[in-house]
């Protein structure tokens, strides 16, 4: 359900106060805390935005797995990009012309008005693949209304020690908790540990034709060296349904000449089939079969698992891909320029 007008006034109330506050002038982005949603019982994590005076605002990651994209970054475990990783909530304070239409015209119906640089409030979900929305679930807008609210609690609680958020164990957050009285929600702050984290099902392609394999199989004639394989999100948005979403990309490329044999643009739950789709076709193109795959990413051997087993090539995990890496970097340079 969508936020009612009523709900949607509250969110933006509190994105005002928060940004009345100022306290990124003590609080930096590591300085992270929890809160407890009341109705889920899922902790958001908050990082408060603004100290290094760029964006100033506030992200909320959701659960363990948000926690756990954005700590991988904080240590440099992880490089990629935050638009293809992200599971947040996101409330910043943007300029006039960085708002969507829809956004604009919701403050004018809330009879709102902003002025300036860094002004204009923006309430954005992050969802991995997904292009920053400004629409928000009836849920989603109620729980960042008491994020954004506790946010500032606990920053306003910290102001003169902001280094008190920080736990001797690393793995240990300071979280407000709800409470639920006649009188309403009672908050109260305890130091809790993230609930492990769920592992997702890995994506797996569908039942490839036995017949095809078979046939693709018999038609090669030799062997090729090695194929360097991976699968990335594109950073062109493909505006299709309700939502805006980056595509995946698939990128087979010859590891002795660095030529692209193969590639593919997909929706995220399709490329597992259009890569085992791609590869059959490069053999039967081909008339060839690689002595060696090469990747860096063991999805991309989960996806290819059924013609691993058909060609039975061997299977390198890397830490890197020499060859394709120049390819990729190139390929996204050109899509990065192409979206000026």
């Amino acid at each position: 359900m969508n936020p009612t007008i009523e709900q949607w006034k509250a969110l933006y109330e509190e994105a005002i106060s928060f940004k009345q506050s100022k306290c990124w002038e003590w609080m930096t982005n590591a300085h992270m805390f929890g809160v407890k949603n009341p109705e889920s019982g899922e902790v958001g994590y908050c990082s408060i935005l603004g100290n290094g005076g760029e964006v100033f605002g506030l992200s909320v990651y959701m659960g363990t797995k948000g926690l756990n994209s954005i700590m991988r970054m904080f240590s440099g475990e992880s490089d990629e990009d935050p638009r293809f990783a992200q599971d947040a909530l996101l409330l910043s304070f943007d300029n006039r012309d960085e708002l969507y239409p829809r956004e604009l015209k919701q403050i004018k119906e809330l009879g709102l008005k902003f002025r300036g640089a860094h002004a204009w409030p923006t309430l954005r979900v992050y969802e991995p693949g997904f292009v920053p929305w400004p629409v928000l679930t009836q849920e989603q807008a109620l729980f960042f209304t008491w994020a954004i609210q506790q946010a500032r609690e606990i920053a306003m609680e910290h102001r003169h020690d902001p280094d008190a958020l920080f736990h001797e164990d690393e793995e240990t957050f300071l979280v407000r908790v709800p409470s639920r009285t006649e009188g309403g929600i009672v908050w109260s702050n305890q130091w809790l540990q993230p609930e492990p984290l769920e592992e997702m099902p890995t994506l797996q392609a569908d039942p490839v034709d036995e017949l095809r394999l078979t046939k693709a199989k018999k038609s090669a004639k030799g062997s090729a060296s090695i194929w360097e394989i991976d699968c990335f999100f594109a950073p062109i948005p493909v505006d299709e349904g309700e939502r805006p979403f980056y595509p995946k990309m698939f990128l087979i490329v010859d590891g002795s000449s660095g030529q692209i044999l193969k590639h593919g643009l997909s929706e995220k739950t399709q490329i597992a089939n259009d890569l085992v789709d791609g590869f059959i076709a490069l053999v039967e193109q081909l008339k060839l079969v690689p002595s060696e795959i090469w990747a860096t990413n063991e999805e991309v051997y989960v996806y290819l698992r059924q013609v691993l087993r058909a060609f039975e090539p061997q299977a390198y995990l890397t830490d890197e891909l020499p060859a394709l890496e120049d390819t990729k970097a190139s390929m996204l340079h050109y899509f990065g320029a192409g979206m000026r």
